[in-house]
């Protein structure tokens, strides 16, 4: 169907469009997100143990997708595979679905990759949630989104987990006056996922953390994305939960 090939190809063109002028306007540094969204691909198998592969999904935004990390290892991705691995003795299948700029709503396209994964089903870890703070997402709306893709990974077998929203305002190179009017928006999305997703069957993982806010080393160059120092530090968040789950048992 060339006209629908055409038309998704505009909608593609336009949320591109939108979110580089959303992120001119938001920060000071001179950002450009098509300029600072590479990012080192995880996806393959990790650790060397005998025995079937248990499947580790990473779906959600540039966090997810480790913008701001140089080599595979200091990748999000990577590093929840290789601690999942030690912790079951089992190897690990990781796929990283993520892609930078994703919004809640946009995720359902990840969504229908990751439930026609060809092996069976583990864990899928989800990391969604500052795209919209920016882009002006109606909060409730975003949470609901959200549920009932986590309902949709629920039923196809899936034990998911979901690193809840940050705090945008902590971005070093966030405008000053915007700080907190987006801490607020991220508060509140935080706890509206949280409500949400534990509703339909998820694990919620709170990603906030005001050392944010205190240490510059958590972040990129670009002062936008983690660095792998941040990446390291959502690790710590996500790792208990990531090895406690039901699928490794």
């Amino acid at each position: 169907m060339p006209i629908l090939r055409d038309s998704r190809r505009l909608t593609r063109a336009a949320r591109r469009i939108a979110a580089d002028l959303i992120a001119r306007a938001l920060v000071s540094n001179g950002f450009r997100p098509q300029h600072h969204t590479a990012f080192p691909l995880a996806d393959g198998t990790y650790g060397d143990h005998e025995g079937p592969a248990l499947s580790l999904l990473v779906l959600g935004d540039s966090i997810a997708a480790s913008v701001g990390t140089s080599t595979v290892e200091e990748t999000l991705g990577a590093q929840c595979a290789a601690t999942l691995s030690h912790a079951t003795s089992r190897p690990v299948r990781l796929r990283v679905l993520a892609r930078p700029g994703t919004t809640t709503g946009f995720m359902k396209h990840q969504l229908r990759r990751a439930l026609r994964h060809p092996h069976p089903p583990g864990v899928a870890l989800i990391i969604v949630g500052g795209n919209d703070i920016v882009a002006g997402t109606p909060l409730r709306l975003a949470a609901k989104k959200l549920a009932h893709q986590v309902t949709q990974l629920r039923q196809a077998g899936w034990h998911v987990l979901v690193g809840t929203c940050w705090d945008v305002g902590h971005v070093p190179a966030v405008r000053n006056y915007l700080r907190i009017p987006l801490s607020c928006r991220s508060r509140r999305l935080e706890h509206l996922q949280t409500t949400a997703v534990r509703r339909a069957g998820a694990v919620a993982i709170p990603l906030r953390d005001p050392r944010h806010s205190t240490q510059p080393e958590l972040f990129a160059a670009d002062r936008i994305h983690p660095s792998a120092h941040g990446h390291a530090l959502h690790l710590q968040a996500i790792a208990r939960a990531l090895t406690s789950t039901r699928a490794t048992r």
